[in-house]
């Protein structure tokens, strides 16, 4: 008799299928690996242009926050440089005598006198002044627009005519505080070129700088105030870093009016290949 074969029932995969499932794997890993990759990249991306973002908008925040509390109109900008004289008191001087004043002598005294050098002045504010600052220089009427010798902070002493000869809207050193804080006395006697129309004065000791230079901004401050404004470090200033990865700043200043001007910035960030371009305007107040 003849014996029956019967098939085999197959359950496996055979060398074909195999192959098959093997590549199909392989092309959806590479699919799928490319996916997340690209998302992985667009999430470092965006992340590295948000912190770009970050840093410019707080340099732009401190820049602001400088020039805001600058003597007014000694903001002044070329190309990648900004300067001014910051402020570090304020207050108003008498502009008229007492009239219910005891004696009428020390009433007059007490008075800010233009038409001649004077060395004492009443303050007046509420309450009693604080302690002044190292080497503190009195600024009274800076007005650099009316393009007069003695009515810029930068400039020098005036040379005569319409400004008094010899006077200057600054005070060299030698300023202090009288001992019930409510006086200021200038030895030697100095003469404003100009009065404040709101009676304040400002004191100071040095001016300030922002200086974009070899892919950074710094600060420059603590040095002496000058007629040149300067592009790179200035002599015997200290520095402090305010943002690296620049790859472009610009400032620009103009003139609103007599009272406002508007600053400027366009700074440029780079990190990575990754770049961002941020634009500020600054309003400044110039009440002298």
């Amino acid at each position: 008799m003849k014996a029956t074969l019967r098939a085999a029932n197959h359950t496996g995969f055979t060398l074909v299928e195999l192959v098959i499932t093997i590549s199909l794997m392989g092309v959806v890993s590479v699919l799928v690996s490319t996916m997340v990759g690209n998302q992985m990249l667009g999430y470092v991306d965006t992340a590295r242009r948000s912190d770009l973002v970050a840093r410019a908008d707080m340099a732009l925040q401190m820049i602001a926050r400088d020039v805001r509390s600058a003597v007014p109109y000694s903001v002044r900008v070329s190309g990648a440089a900004l300067e001014w004289v910051p402020v570090l008191e304020w207050g108003r001087y008498r502009k008229r005598p007492d009239a219910g004043a005891a004696d009428p002598v020390l009433a007059e005294a007490a008075v800010l006198d233009f038409s001649n050098p004077d060395t004492l002045f009443e303050v007046l504010h509420t309450g009693t002044m604080p302690s002044l600052p190292s080497n503190p220089r009195l600024v009274v009427g800076n007005s650099p627009a009316m393009g007069l010798d003695g009515l810029n902070v930068y400039g020098g002493l005036s040379s005569g005519g319409i400004v008094p000869i010899g006077t200057h809207v600054i005070t060299p050193t030698g300023i202090t505080l009288g001992s019930s804080g409510n006086s200021i006395s200038m030895n030697p006697g100095f003469q404003f070129a100009l009065g404040s129309a709101a009676g304040r004065f400002y004191l100071v000791n040095h001016a300030a700088s922002y200086i974009c230079s070899g892919g950074s901004i710094t600060r420059y401050g603590n040095y002496n105030i000058q007629n040149a404004q300067p592009a790179s470090a200035p002599p015997s200033s200290t520095s402090v870093l305010l943002i690296d990865g620049v790859t472009s700043c610009q400032f620009g200043y103009t003139a609103i009016d007599a009272t406002y001007g508007m600053l400027t910035i366009t700074l440029q960030v780079t990190e990575s290949g990754e770049s961002v371009t941020l634009s500020r305007v600054i309003t400044i107040e110039n009440r002298s």
